[in-house]
């Protein structure tokens, strides 16, 4: 989700030229990816501007997340994937942040001049994959659960051949036998 996101547009500004000058009354559309804006004028073809290639870190993040998939594919009960999911996890939210701060730039812009500014596809996107990011990494940290019992491995209950097996007397004097249920027992 991330690398699409990164080629598709994250802002479309439309600016409406006032009043005298050449673009007199005209709609001059701006669309910005994480590698580049183009400026679209009515019945011309679109300009290209050279800028920052935000989408650098977005691919790293990429490739970050797709290493975490794989090493939580192969040793999933491993520190190493926890820590690189977490690692992913918080690169991708930076890497993602920081391209949403080129919206907030163009923010400051609209009261001097006249901007509508509107999120598009790609920044959704991108916060999509942020989100499941962050998720992919609470689960990581997630105790994984034993289907026949508890997080460590053992029954729900107390086994009843230790129940019943000779033990010493407690220093109370009294020795107290828990049993299981009789329902779990068929």
């Amino acid at each position: 989700m991330a690398a699409i996101g990164s080629f598709l547009p994250l802002f479309l500004i439309r600016q409406h030229a006032g009043a005298g000058g050449l673009l007199a009354g005209v709609d001059v559309t701006v669309v910005q990816t994480a590698w580049g804006t183009s400026y679209q004028f009515p019945g011309q073809e679109a300009t290209d501007a050279a800028g920052s290639p935000m989408g650098i870190p977005l691919l790293v993040a990429v490739v970050l997340l797709t290493v975490v998939a794989f090493v939580a594919a192969t040793r999933p009960e491993r520190a190493l994937a926890r820590t690189l999911t977490v690692a992913g996890a918080a690169f991708t939210a930076g890497a993602v942040a920081t391209v949403a701060m080129s919206g907030f730039g163009w923010s400051a812009m609209r009261e001097a001049v006249e901007l509508d500014i509107s999120i598009a596809s790609g920044l959704w996107l991108l916060t999509v994959a942020t989100l499941v990011a962050v998720a992919a990494a609470v689960m990581a940290h997630l105790s994984l659960r034993k289907a026949d019992g508890n997080a460590d491995g053992t029954a729900g209950w107390a086994d009843p051949a230790v129940a019943f097996a000779d033990t010493p007397t407690p220093p109370s004097g009294v020795a107290i036998t828990v049993l299981p249920p009789d329902d779990e027992h068929p």
